[in-house]
């Protein structure tokens, strides 16, 4: 019995030479070398790569290590490739070197020649961020090959090199005189060697499991039969899999040498695939009936193409013809491994499709490829397939899908050892459920081709899988009735010949397979089934009727809904209000009959139709922009024309028309047509007065106030527009005057500098704004200081020099005095520096008129009127560096600025902040972008803004605090580009919120779960994480990347979950509602979710909306974070898509002021 324990003792390996000197060279490095101490990411990515491909190293291969990396990673694009030489005696080097000494185990072959190459690469630069693994091929004693991959936490240590030492030692019939004597004392301490019985293939899968956990065998060749070993049965595949289902997960199901005469040197071959796989109801079919996890990949099988010496082998290159994509989380060979492991996999040839997105959801929760979801009974299932193709494979050619097929069989549970069962190798109830050609599919934004198909109610514990063809449904040697046809051996006896016509055949027939989702059933009897759905149907309140009622016809776990209205005349069985506001309210009831199979029950709705005793009838309802297209609120001053429309709504009957006037400036009422453009371009102040009257003589009236100014106002200097002064002079500023025809906002600011301490000419300049914005043509005061002593020597400020601070708002000296005089007539000049900027500066805000201010080479800033609630100042100040936070990495761009306002740091509106920054150092592929310090956070927070080609950048934002510019690197998403989102998720992506994924897209279209939205929203607020684990019930199924922002969340009281059986859950993979997306919201507002916030707002289908959501809909509503639809309803069940949920965030942030 070999006993449970590694071994760690470095072991040195004989060889006749002396290249070896006291042990093995230690190569510690598969990925690249700075990415071995990186710990795995939670943000996972699609990943393609192989694990069965040889080098020199395989006595029968004829491509080098180098080589063979070249080809899988520069020009096949591979993320990461699991070499597989065979587990042999090795006569050659990796680079193709005949050993001097003669043939070693591959086992020493990889310590001494492949694992150190893989080192010396990566960290030269090569293959960088690329994953490589030595794994090795095995002869599986009786049987045919395994791929092997025994992993440990160190790849490429000692102690997994020896491991493949002992493995080679204990398990193949390679001589003991081959191994170190040191090493076999050690090694027969612990076991027998086991290499010539089947038996012996399950003794060395139980040693891997026992010690090497994380390992991988995957069955390659799974039906050939070649020379002494035995074809593997289905019995067998059980028996591994059940020794070791987490090391013996998968095999070759669309195996390598495809350039073969006989495709896949397999006779048993369909479309490429192996008969294990390709047959529907085969050997795979079995084992999924099972609810085995044992999943499907695909290979090159790599030796060589064309040798030097013009021998033709039978396979491609790594990735030329054959991927696996796999959703690996982490940058380690042990990520793929558990991503393989997971089964969220898909193989393809000929590069037919490159991106698949297949899951089925039920009920808001969703299980994609590998996965398995849990229903009840009668539970709907909804199943989604999104995939695309690129523009050209590996050979040049335009690629398209004719068709994909559904497969789907029942999951009938596992087979027992020593049963008929266990030994029958098909699933006879696996069919091919449903067939999709491109009449079925639509393609989004992002070029994916999209298919939703609605499955029938869950009945039964089943799987889906997916296999998709550029082939049509019956073409000649090649499809019957949609089924690939075996493939025939090519004859063709003159090499090149041969090998062009099965390239050209195999490129003309091309097909993926994706590994299932499984479904499991849990028993639901009608009875519970129909009492379930009583006891959660609802309609919201249905207290004050003014439309439509939305009436579910279907329930929960397969129930089907019958309405009955006890005043059909009113509101009919279907739920359509047939009379609108009738005279008084009017109560009726909605009876809803819930069936099952032969089950019913029946539950009652108490319902009020609003009367017009109770309501207003008519309301005017109305819009105003700027000419620049920009919302206009009525009565504020603006330079540009507004436009004005307006319509009316009605809320009562009968009413069978309804007139709409217009009144100009108090004048006389004019006809007005509904939504007609009405345009005020003329200086003054105007008023629209809209009148809507119905033919019973009732009428509302809206006015609409505009206050329009073209006109800039004038600065008139006071005093002259040259001063000249002796040096130490004191300067006096005499400020300047303003006229406007309806006045100024605020007062004439004057922006420069005048230090009399040195010689020369200053400029001074005058602005100013009117109420509505414009601005006065700029006058320029200059000063020129001569060299020299001022006249009054009496003078006890006979020796100072002054300075003009720029900035001052007003027209009074900005003047500073200077240092003493020392009595010898001379004059002192500053310490400080000329051209440095003032350090201060202030502001006066009025909040009717807001107002501008800047300091020169540092920063301006435009205020607009209604940012501030009260008059008061905003006071500017630039940092020096040794009192600006800490920015960690980040490269600072410019000055530290820091803006207070008396009014409270909190503004009604955004400020535009345009900050100065220095453009020579801005990286390459950076931009300068502008960050603000968060207090509470302790951290900068990214705002972006716009580059200006004065080297400034302008940032818009709601929130005075301390800012910079800091050097960003964007990160480029291409389906964002034009997106209506783009401008949401700049900023979010910019505070490292939300990321993208591998192919640099975004998925905007994807829904996202209540996990996925928690870990954005804690994010987001930068709320401190937790290590705890949270008190849900089901706290094991938060997924590890987003378990820390859960806890967080639900610390904060952000979630609570929902109450089952008696436990309190939060369902974590469960996609997220609108209505749960508005709780969260409200409680982030630190709104009371429970009681009545905002307005009640008016959705058609606000009955629909959850009693424990309706307050919190209201309150997200009323902050303009949501939105209704164009149809005026709220959709409360809708599942938003991570394009909509970073435009809620987004505004969640902004009236939060973060």
């Amino acid at each position: 019995m070999i006993p449970k324990k590694r071994f760690f003792r470095l072991f040195s390996l004989s060889l006749v030479c002396s290249m070896l000197v006291t042990g093995l060279p230690i190569s510690k490095g598969y990925a690249a070398p700075e990415a071995q101490i990186q710990t795995e990411t939670s943000n996972g990515k699609w990943m393609t790569g192989e694990y069965h491909t040889h080098t020199y190293q395989s006595d029968d291969a004829q491509e080098s290590l180098t080589s063979v990396l070249d080809h899988a990673f520069e020009q096949n694009h591979l993320d990461w490739l699991a070499l597989s030489d065979h587990l042999r005696m090795s006569s050659r080097d990796d680079n193709g070197t005949t050993l001097s000494g003669g043939a070693i185990p591959l086992s020493k072959g990889l310590a001494l020649y492949q694992v150190p190459k893989i080192k010396e690469l990566q960290n030269s630069g090569k293959y960088k961020d690329k994953i490589i693994f030595s794994g090795f091929e095995w002869d599986m004693p009786q049987y045919d090959h395994a791929g092997v991959g025994l992993l440990t936490d160190h790849p490429g240590s000692e102690e997994e090199l020896k491991a493949i030492n002992q493995f080679e030692y204990m398990f193949t019939n390679r001589s003991e005189s081959s191994f170190d004597p040191a090493n076999v004392a050690e090694w027969k301490l612990q076991g027998n060697r086991a290499y010539s019985t089947k038996q012996d293939t399950r003794t060395a899968i139980q040693w891997l499991k026992d010690h090497y956990p994380d390992s991988y065998v995957f069955i390659n060749h799974p039906s050939r039969k070649k020379g002494s070993s035995s074809e593997i049965k289905i019995s067998d595949i059980r028996d591994f899999n059940n020794l070791a289902p987490n090391i013996a997960f998968g095999f070759e199901g669309m195996p390598g040498n495809q350039m073969s005469p006989d495709r896949g040197e397999t006779v048993d071959v369909y479309g490429g695939a192996d008969i294990t796989l390709a047959k529907v109801g085969g050997v795979w079919d079995a084992l999924l009936g099972e609810g085995r996890k044992f999943w499907t990949f695909s290979n090159s099988d790599f030796h060589f193409n064309i040798s030097k010496d013009r021998k033709y082998s039978s396979g491609y290159w790594p990735g030329e013809y054959s991927k696996n994509y796999t959703w690996v989380n982490g940058n380690t060979m042990k990520a793929v491994v558990d991503g393989m492991r997971s089964g969220k996999s898909f193989s393809v040839y000929g590069d037919l499709i490159n991106a698949l997105d297949f899951n089925i959801t039920s009920g808001g929760k969703k299980e994609e490829t590998g996965g398995n979801l849990q229903v009840t009974q009668g539970d709907n299932l909804q199943l989604t397939i999104r995939f695309k193709s690129p523009e050209k494979n590996n050979n040049g050619e335009p690629v398209q899908v004719d068709h994909v097929d559904l497969i789907a069989g029942d999951v009938t549970g596992p087979a027992a050892s020593g049963t008929a069962e266990y030994t029958k190798s098909t699933n006879d109830s696996t069919k091919v459920l449903r067939r999709f050609t491109s009449n079925d599919w639509t393609t989004d934004a992002e070029g994916y081709h999209v298919i939703t198909y609605k499955l029938d109610a869950a009945s039964k514990n089943q799987y889906f899988r997916l296999r998709g063809t550029n082939l049509g449904i019956n073409v000649p040697g090649e499809t019957s009735n949609g089924e690939p046809l075996i493939d025939p051996k090519n004859t063709t006896t003159d090499n090149e010949t041969r090998f062009s016509e099965i390239n050209k055949r195999n490129y003309s027939d091309m097909w993926f397979y994706s590994n299932p989702i499984f479904v499991s059933v849990e028993p639901y009897s009608d009875q519970q089934a129909v009492d379930h759905t009583a006891a959660t149907l609802s309609l919201g309140d249905t207290s004050q009727v003014t439309d439509d009622i939305t009436l579910p016809q279907e329930g929960e776990h397969g129930t089907m809904i019958q309405w009955e209205s006890s005043n059909p005349d009113l509101l009919s069985h279907d739920g359509h209000l047939l009379v609108r506001y009738p005279r008084e309210n009017q109560p009726l009831t909605l009876k809803a009959t819930i069936t099952r199979g032969d089950v019913s029950v029946t539950k009652l709705f108490d319902v009020t139709v609003k009367g017009l005793d109770d309501i207003t009838s008519v309301e005017l309802l109305g819009s105003m922009k700027t000419a620049d297209g920009q919302g206009y609120t009525g009565g504020q001053w603006t330079n540009q024309s507004v436009t004005a429309s307006v319509y009316s709504s009605v809320y009562a009957e009968p009413v069978t028309s309804v007139k709409l006037e217009l009144s100009m400036d108090k004048g006389e009422y004019q006809p007005y047509i509904a939504n007609q453009p009405i345009e005020v371009s003329q200086e003054g102040k105007h008023t629209l007065d809209f009148r809507a009257t119905d033919n019973l003589d009732r009428q509302a009236v809206l006015s609409l106030p505009i206050i329009i100014d073209h006109t800039a106002p004038v600065i008139t200097l006071k005093g002259t527009h040259h001063v000249t002064l002796k040096q130490g002079s004191l300067y006096s500023e005499q400020g300047a005057d303003a006229t406007d025809n309806f006045g100024v906002s605020g007062d004439v600011l004057v922006s420069g500098t005048v230090d009399t301490t040195r010689p020369g000419t200053y400029t001074l300049r005058y602005n100013v704004n009117d109420l509505a914005r414009n601005a006065a043509q700029e006058v320029v005061r200059t000063v020129s200081v001569e060299a020299g002593k001022k006249n009054d020597s009496n003078d006890n400020d006979s020796q100072s020099g002054g300075s003009s601070n720029s900035g001052s708002n007003n027209s009074s000296s900005g003047q500073t005095s200077g240092g003493g005089g020392s009595g010898s007539g001379e004059t002192n000049t500053s310490s400080k520096p000329a051209n440095e900027q003032p350090s201060t500066m202030q502001i006066d805000v009025k909040a009717q008129q807001g107002s501008k201010g800047a300091l020169n080479g540092v920063f301006s800033i435009d205020i607009p009127t209604g940012a501030v609630n009260s008059d008061g100042q905003v006071r500017a100040v630039v940092l020096p560096k040794d009192q600006a936070p800490a920015a960690g990495n980040l490269q600072l761009l410019s000055q530290v600025l820091e803006l207070n306002s008396t009014s409270g740091n909190n503004l009604s509106k955004p400020v535009n902040l345009t900050v100065h920054y220095q453009a020579d150092k801005v990286a390459q592929d950076s931009k300068p972008a502008v960050y603000y310090y968060n207090e509470s956070q302790q951290k900068w927070i990214y705002l972006g803004g716009t580059p200006n080609e004065d080297g400034t950048v302008t940032v818009s934002f709601n929130r005075l605090a301390k800012f910079a510019v800091y050097d960003y690197k964007p990160l480029a998403l291409s389906d964002l580009n034009g997106h209506w989102a783009q401008s949401y998720t700049d900023r979010l992506i910019g505070m490292n919120v939300i990321q993208g994924f591998e192919n640099q897209t975004f998925r905007p279209n994807d829904q996202i779960t209540r996990a996925q939205f928690a870990k954005i929203l804690v994010n987001a607020l930068g709320l401190r994480l937790s290590d705890e684990e949270t008190t849900f019930a089901d706290d094991g199924k938060i997924p590890s990347w987003a378990k820390a922002q859960v806890a967080a969340a639900a610390n904060a009281g952000l979630i609570t979950g929902y109450k089952e059986q008696g436990k309190t859950v939060f369902k974590a993979n469960q996609v997220i509602t609108r209505a749960e997306m508005a709780v969260m919201i409200s409680k982030a507002l630190n709104s009371n979710a429970s009681g009545s916030q905002g307005t009640v707002n008016p959705f058609r289908d606000t009955s629909s909306i959850p009693a424990w959501a309706q307050s919190s809909v209201n309150t997200a509503v009323s902050a303009g974070i949501l939105n209704g639809y164009e149809d005026s309803t709220f959709q409360p069940d809708a599942e938003a898509t991570r394009a909509e949920t970073t435009a809620m965030i987004y505004k969640l942030l902004d009236a939060l002021h973060i």
